[in-house]
């Protein structure tokens, strides 16, 4: 797996990082058509105030994941919620700092 952003620094409210194993929870709600179904994925961060998560996939690809929490997978592909960026730079600064923007 590529090299893991620097979690040395704490991540702008309302993000932080996480060492929680999602990766099953996320496979429980995918259906076989899902964009990261068979894709082996770690889980980087959380948002605090809803279920908002960033994986991290085996291709250096990030996935920002509305979990859903739901116990089998979802019949429409569309869920869980899932957008792909191609780098930590992108994620940081369309999701994490406008996330951030917004949170107060």
């Amino acid at each position: 797996m590529p090299k893991l952003p620097d979690t040395t620094n704490n991540l702008p409210e309302p993000w932080y990082w996480s060492d929680q194993d999602l990766s099953r929870q996320l496979e429980t709600e995918i259906s076989v058509d899902h964009i990261l179904n068979n894709k082996q994925v770690k889980t980087i961060a959380r948002r605090q105030d809803n279920d908002d998560v960033i994986f991290q996939l085996n291709e250096g690809v990030y996935a920002v994941v509305h979990l859903t929490w739901q116990k089998y997978p979802h019949s429409d592909n569309k869920w869980p919620l899932t957008k792909l960026y191609t780098n930590w730079n992108e994620v940081y600064e369309n999701v994490i700092l406008e996330d951030s923007k917004d949170f107060m």
